[in-house]
Parts: structure tokens; sequence; C-alpha cells
């Protein structure tokens, strides 16, 4: 962890990666945290344009993987601001896993806007979005939940892995009740050439 750290510091301060985009005046409200920018190589464009949405801007990166350069998306938890543009990613991108390393709240500071509804409640809509929460199974230390998502009277189911017990700034204690999650994530994910989203 120390050693991505200084890696991280180091790629800012040396502009080995550059982080234009995200700095640019437009897009300073759009980052949770002023030094943790997407890398322009690598960050995720938005094309789905939906008015006023029309920038191509979200704080979120491509990662590669096992299955090519685009196996994921690491991006913040949405701010109340970015939640169309969060869905917009989603829906582009034909996410069908949301991996969630945070609560809402931590430490008395909101780590995360709310992207869906409880389980039983109604319905929300996000600009031209709705997404309902179908179901939630409860594991040891995350949730399931099969989150239905439309869009222009098409709908599509999205999973959320909701991990609850990691520890703001640290790492968990235990790696059984993540090693269960990675294995059933596995088990949803249908199609390999489509990013897992994860977002803390």
């Amino acid at each position: 962890f120390q050693r991505l750290r200084r890696l991280s510091t180091k790629y800012r301060t040396e502009k080995i990666y550059p982080t234009a985009t995200g700095e640019k005046e437009e897009n300073v409200k759009k980052n949770r945290y002023k030094d943790i920018l997407p890398f322009d190589h690598s960050r995720v464009k938005l094309t789905l344009k939906i008015p006023p949405q029309d920038s191509d801007y979200i704080n979120a990166n491509f990662i590669k993987g096992v299955h090519g350069p685009k196996a994921y998306v690491a991006t913040q938890g949405p701010l109340a601001n970015t939640v169309i543009d969060f869905w917009r990613m989603i829906w582009e991108y034909n996410v069908a896993i949301i991996v969630m390393a945070c609560r809402e709240f931590e430490m008395g500071r909101k780590k995360c806007e709310r992207y869906w509804p409880l389980y039983g409640e109604a319905a929300v809509t996000f600009g031209p979005f709705r997404v309902s929460c179908e179901a939630e199974q409860a594991r040891t230390d995350y949730f399931i939940r099969t989150l239905l998502l439309e869009f222009q009277n098409e709908t599509r189911s999205v999973y959320q892995f909701h991990y609850v017990n990691w520890p703001d700034h640290d790492v968990p204690s235990s790696f059984d009740s993540i090693l269960d999650m990675i294995s059933l994530m596995r088990e949803y994910q249908e199609h390999e050439d489509v990013p897992i989203c994860i977002h803390c």
C-alpha cells in the first residue's frame, strides 16, 4: 500500500502519467479528491450524451486484466453531481457487475452518494435512468443486490457487490469473504469482454 502511494505521488509530481483532463476547471467539481485523478491515457470517456451532461469526463480509469486492456473500471464513489455520469458509464460500457468497496458514510464523512434505492423501496430516477432494487442477499461482510437499470425503454440487470467491512485507509484482516465475493462475481459475470466496475 505504501509503495502504491509513493508511486502515485511520483507519477503525479513528475507527470509520468498526465491527468490534464481531470484538472480542467469544468471537471474539478466532479472529483471527490483533488489528488486522485484519472490518467489521460487510460481514462474512461463517456460518449453517451444526455443533456445537460454532455461532457465526456468521469473520474474513472480502465485497468487491464487477463481478458484485455479494459477488464475493469476503477472509479470514485459517485458524488451527488456525478450519479448520472456514473449510470451513463455503466450503461455505455454494458457493465453488469459493480463492486462497492466502501460504506456510504465512514468516520462521519460521506464516501459515496447512494445511486440505488434500498431493497423494498420504490425505484429512483437519475436523469433519464430509472433504478430499482429487485433483490438483496446478505453474505459475510457484503451484500449482493440485483438492480434493474432502465433507459429509453430498455432494461438491464446490474449486480452490486457491496463490501461493507473494508476499513477506511486499511485492508481487511481476513480475506475469506473477499475470495468468496470474487468467486460469486465470476459466476454473475456473463461476458468476459465487459468491464467490472469497482469504486470506493
